[in-house]
């Protein structure tokens, strides 16, 4: 009787293991293309970025101190004045018959006085002469009391008015951009009530929010002294560039440093100076982009290594890990601990020196059997 061979079947488990294994094996045979950083060390001139926005030195809103109709405003937004450049004009009609009748009320005060002076120095003199009594001569040192006192408020009055109708003008306390309207012409404005506002633009201000732990060397500042004498002292060296001026790049200094945080954040308000660069027109609100170099006292290598947050892997069972990019093309795993962030970087302390290349994107797609091709 003849036999029949059956086929050999290999059972599912093994089958399965090996299609494992040759997926591993077409994984070694394709490099996975990938990006990837050199890791800096955490030291003496590591560089932050800090984004913010242009504001004026000196800021205001300019109103009138009288209230009436406007006649005159010739100014509009983003028009440059100068120092005692005319802004707005109320009415002043009803000012200049206020001041006429002040001026009126001190010469008849000025006249009262007059009068009460001429007899009180007569019956002074008969007082010396003991022709008329205590009494009399006390009653006419009395009028003229009185009569000084009117013609001091009458004074008063005047000058009063005086200011009042000055106050019809609105003039602009320094040279400066109208970066805002609050009214129009024509319309009653009230005493107090923000009629412009004005900024000067002779130096920059640009605020920026600093991470808690750049601010930490810089803001506290020992026997008063400045931001600016803290920057200067620790060598701590600014650089600006502005999206609207490409290509240009401006020197800064920080001229204060706020001391509350924001808890959403953690961040602390931090305003750098800067000159109003020739041949630009840099205005509030614009998109500002600083760049620091932090002394050596500010960052310190003991810190760690620098690498860039997606850089870092997890596992199950919650380790973190950076893949080492070897000269093969091979990968290599490397176990690390997270610190401090440092913007878009993170703090690490593992097996890693300087300038070893690791995976920066593409990583989380890799295991121990893969190979990458770095790409630019």
């Amino acid at each position: 009787m003849t036999k029949i061979k059956r086929p050999f079947l290999f059972p599912v488990s093994i089958a399965a293991a090996l299609l494992l294994a040759c997926a591993g094996c077409a994984e070694t045979t394709a490099p996975v293309p990938v990006r990837a950083v050199r890791v800096a060390a955490s030291g003496p001139g590591e560089v932050r970025h800090y984004y913010g926005a242009v504001q004026g030195s000196r800021r205001v809103n300019l109103s009138f101190r009288v209230p009436g109709p406007l006649v005159e405003f010739p100014v509009e937004m983003g028009a440059r004045v100068k120092k005692g450049q005319l802004l707005g004009r109320i009415d002043p009609r009803d000012y200049r018959t206020r001041l006429a009748e002040a001026r009126s009320q001190m010469s008849q005060a000025g006249a009262r006085y007059n009068q009460a002076q001429s007899n009180y120095r007569r019956y002074e003199e008969l007082y010396r002469k003991k022709v008329v009594s205590q009494a009399q001569h006390d009653q006419f040192k009395t009028a003229l009391d009185v009569a000084r006192s009117a013609l001091r408020t009458a004074e008063a009055g005047v000058s009063a008015a005086q200011n009042a109708l000055a106050d019809t003008e609105l003039r602009a306390p320094f040279s400066g951009v109208i970066v805002a309207r609050h009214v129009e012409n024509y319309q009653d404005v009230q005493a107090k009530q923000p009629v412009v506002s004005l900024q000067n633009l002779e130096n920059v201000e640009i605020v920026v929010r600093v991470p808690e732990e750049d601010i930490a060397n810089l803001a506290v500042m020992p026997n008063g002294m400045s931001a600016q004498d803290v920057s200067a002292a620790a060598g701590l060296a600014l650089r600006v560039t502005i999206d609207a001026l490409p290509g240009r790049e401006f020197t800064a200094t920080f001229k204060e440093i706020g001391t509350q945080s924001d808890p959403r954040t953690r961040t602390y308000p931090a305003t750098v100076v800067m000159p109003q660069p020739e041949n630009a027109r840099i205005l509030p609100g614009m998109t500002v982009l600083v760049t620091a170099m932090l002394p050596a006292q500010a960052a310190s290598a003991e810190n760690g290594l620098t690498v860039p947050l997606e850089s870092l892997c997890g596992d199950v069972t919650g380790g973190i890990f950076v893949w080492k990019c070897l000269e093969d093309g091979a990968v290599q795993k490397i176990p690390v601990t997270p610190g401090e962030f440092r913007g878009e970087s993170i703090l690490v302390s593992g097996e890693l020196s300087p300038g070893d290349l690791i995976v920066s994107e593409g990583a989380r797609g890799l295991n121990e059997r893969s190979h990458v091709r770095v790409i630019e």
